[in-house]
């Protein structure tokens, strides 16, 4: 088993069309660019706009809520447009909204791009690397697929951190001599380098080919909107009608969106990572608080641990490893409330990347597991819609939180390179050794923000029998309720313990409950070809 930790990834990517190998560049420059951006948003909102704690986090929030609202709305476009000319567009926009970022000493201007150009380049873009992974690999290799994935990202995201501190530390005064210009803020500088990042993806999202989804050697029925005119535009529309119906009969989808809903105070943890911990940070240990150093120990840990996590659990259901690490990462804030020092920031990254390795790569599997063929636009959208829509409550609860328990100093946290942090209006000198300022108190802050992000495995749990199936199968026709001809039912096929079991069940008015009786154990070739035959006669009168 362990030796597949090694193997079965060397031997995927030894395998892997040129396109694989692209979808992992292409999210590890991605990340870079959303992470970097992201644990700097607040503070270039705060020190180069002079807008409050309370505000950068509202406007934090927005941006997120923004992302998640052109992701409903980009999420059947992108089922009918493609995966390269989604890329393409995506990391053009992306490329020149944070080109804007950089330069502009407008805030009119920066709202205009943080609010619309921003998000909807990140919802165009961050669901078809997922859609992409699915319709290159093959169902057996789809677990250790996204853990590569996975991985990348957290490649990214440790180069990110430890960037951060080489650009704000190593260049307190930027990369211009000139006092007035942009560049002259290490913020900026940081924001900068996410532009580089964004043209890089750009390039290689050029060279990308369009990707059919699986079982269908013809594109699917999906349909390029091109500058064919009004017949074009029109079989669009309808597609994405059909898309939509098909969607909303799923029962799959009505549970993916539970688990969607009730991981969203989960997935907040992560953005107060981004907003909150490095203001939090500077005010409490120092302006020279090595806050990037600290947050690169969680995309550390990931990259070692998720390997041995896949490898170790590849028949472990999806539903029970995100319920599992869900657990874990809920506790982790109450370490930093209780221990406010470096130690307990250093323990509260760890705990929480413990947690994460456990349920987080699977969230991936377990959006693509319950998405039916021609439908990964929607479902990819929705998957990442919690991560998005987490940024407006943790935009607003981390910046009132700072503002009350850990304010900013009247003159801002680092008005001058190397000058201690200020705590509450009154000079406060950073304490050697990580001891936390006299006036930030970090017991509230991250006791309040533990207690929020215990709901969810709370709500799991209540409503965990009724979850419990959901991420089992492939989501090709589980839960549709159509129907046509002779067939008055769908095939429901669920892997557990590595065997498949399948049971007929009938599409009834009430929601489909179980006509046909027990599971049917299919272990060799000839029932797996039966089974196929099942799901396609299924999908022929249900999916389509």
């Amino acid at each position: 088993m362990w030796e597949s930790v090694v193997r079965r990834p060397l031997r995927l990517l030894k395998t892997a069309p040129r396109e694989l190998w692209l979808v992992y560049v292409l999210k590890a420059l991605d990340s870079y660019g959303y992470f970097a951006l992201s644990e700097v948003f607040t503070m270039l909102l705060s020190d180069e706009f002079g807008v409050s704690d309370t505000v950068a986090g509202a406007v934090y929030g927005g941006w997120g809520t923004a992302i998640t609202l052109y992701g409903i709305l980009t999420g059947t476009l992108i089922d009918a447009m493609g995966v390269r000319t989604s890329l393409v567009a995506s990391y053009a926009l992306q490329t020149a909204s944070r080109l804007v970022l950089v330069y502009t000493r407008s805030i009119s201007l920066a709202y205009a791009v943080i609010f619309f150009v921003q998000p909807l380049a990140s919802s165009w873009g961050a669901p078809v690397l997922t859609i992409a992974i699915k319709r290159l690999v093959r169902d057996a290799d789809r677990t250790v697929s996204f853990g590569l994935f996975y991985a990348m990202m957290n490649v990214a995201a440790l180069l990110s951190g430890f960037a951060i501190d080489a650009l704000r530390l190593g260049l307190p005064r930027g990369i211009s001599s000139d006092e007035s210009s942009p560049l002259a803020s290490p913020v900026r500088v940081v924001v900068l380098s996410t532009v580089a990042t964004s043209l890089g993806a750009l390039c290689v999202s050029w060279r990308f080919r369009d990707l059919p989804h699986r079982g269908d050697g013809g594109g699917g029925g999906v349909t390029v909107v091109t500058a064919g005119g009004v017949g074009a535009v029109s079989a669009w529309r309808t597609q994405c009608a059909e898309n939509a119906r098909g969607v909303l009969r799923n029962r799959r989808f009505w549970q993916f969106l539970a688990m969607a809903v009730f991981t969203l105070n989960l997935k907040q943890i992560f953005r107060h990572m981004d907003a909150t911990f490095p203001k939090y940070a500077v005010r409490a240990f120092g302006c020279d608080a090595p806050f990037g150093s600290i947050y690169a120990i969680n995309p550390a840990m990931i990259i070692l641990g998720v390997p041995v996590v896949a490898a170790a659990t590849p028949n472990v259901r999806h539903f029970d490893m995100i319920f599992r690490g869900g657990w874990i990462t809920a506790l982790s804030p109450f370490i930093l409330a209780w221990s406010q020092t470096y130690a307990g920031a250093c323990a509260f990254v760890t705990v929480l990347s413990l947690g994460e390795m456990v349920w987080s790569p699977r969230w991936y599997d377990y959006t693509m597991a319950c998405a039916p063929p021609g439908k990964e636009g929607v479902f990819g959208a929705l998957a990442l819609a919690p991560v998005f829509a987490a940024k407006l409550p943790t935009g607003l609860l981390g910046g009132y939180l700072l503002q009350t328990h850990c304010p900013a100093a009247p003159g801002g946290d680092c008005p001058a390179p190397g000058r201690a942090a200020v705590n509450g209006g009154e000079g406060v000198d950073g304490v050697d050794g990580g001891e936390v300022g006299t006036r930030c108190d970090g017991r509230a802050l991250w006791g309040t923000i533990g207690l929020v992000t215990l709901t969810s495995p709370v709500l799991i749990a209540v409503f965990h029998r009724w979850l419990r199936d959901s991420g089992d199968g492939d989501g090709e026709t589980d839960g549709e309720t159509g129907g046509g001809g002779d067939d008055d039912g769908f095939v429901r096929r669920a892997v557990v313990g590595g065997k498949t079991y399948e049971r007929l069940e009938r599409a009834e008015e009430d929601g489909g409950r179980t006509a046909g009786g027990g599971g049917v154990e299919s272990d060799g070739d000839d029932s797996k070809i039966e089974l196929a035959a099942m799901r396609a006669s299924a999908a022929e009168s249900s999916v389509r």
